[in-house]
C-alpha cells in the first residue's frame, strides 16, 4: 500500500507515503470518487497542511479553491472537478 483515500460526507482527503513519490492516483480514480459527491452534494471539500506545498498544488490543480485557514490546515472547496493532467 502507498497510499489511501478517505471520504466522508463531501469532505475527501487523500495519503501517501512520502517513499512512493509520483502518481499512484489516476485522473479517472479521483474523478470516480468525486463525480458521485458532486452529484450528490454540490461542492467537495478537503484541507491540506499549511507546510505541504505539493498538496497544495495537487488539489489547486484539481480545482479546488482556498475557502479558509485555521490552527496549520488550509480549507478548500470545489464546485465542480478540473481536468488538469495530474
Amino acid at each position: 500500500m502507498v497510499g489511501f483515500f478517505c471520504v466522508k460526507d463531501n469532505e475527501i482527503h487523500a495519503f501517501r507515503l512520502p517513499s512512493h513519490a509520483g502518481h499512484w492516483l489516476t485522473r479517472q480514480d479521483i474523478e470516480a470518487i468525486t463525480t458521485p459527491l458532486l452529484a450528490r452534494y454540490g461542492s467537495v471539500k478537503t484541507a491540506v497542511r499549511s507546510i505541504n506545498q505539493q498538496g497544495q498544488r495537487f488539489v489547486h490543480r484539481l480545482g479546488f479553491e482556498r475557502i479558509d485557514e485555521v490552527d496549520g490546515l488550509i480549507y478548500y472547496q470545489t464546485e465542480r472537478l478540473r481536468h488538469a493532467r495530474l
